[in-house]
């Protein structure tokens, strides 16, 4: 890879990756993980106290929080089951 990239091209690459990885993870917990199990994934990252916690202190990660509790939400809807 002879391409030099930006910090901020670098940055947008790493998150595609941890993306593409997250969807495979997400995917394998899609098969072997019980409907109780998902529920507590949410739940815990929503039982956060942003009051007390120092990523409430940190808009970007309380955003990153609150989208990935969307992002498990979404991945195991009813509609995900049904496949």
């Amino acid at each position: 890879m002879a391409e030099q990239f930006s910090a901020d091209q670098e940055l947008v690459s790493d998150v595609v990756a941890c993306q593409l990885v997250i969807k495979q993870i997400l995917d394998v917990i899609d098969i072997i993980a019980p409907v109780e199990v998902r529920d507590k994934m949410a739940n815990q990252l929503k039982s956060i106290d942003f009051s007390n916690h120092p990523a409430g202190a940190d808009p970007v990660t309380q955003r990153a929080i609150q989208k990935a509790i969307a992002l498990i939400e979404l991945k195991f809807s009813p509609q995900q089951d049904a496949h």
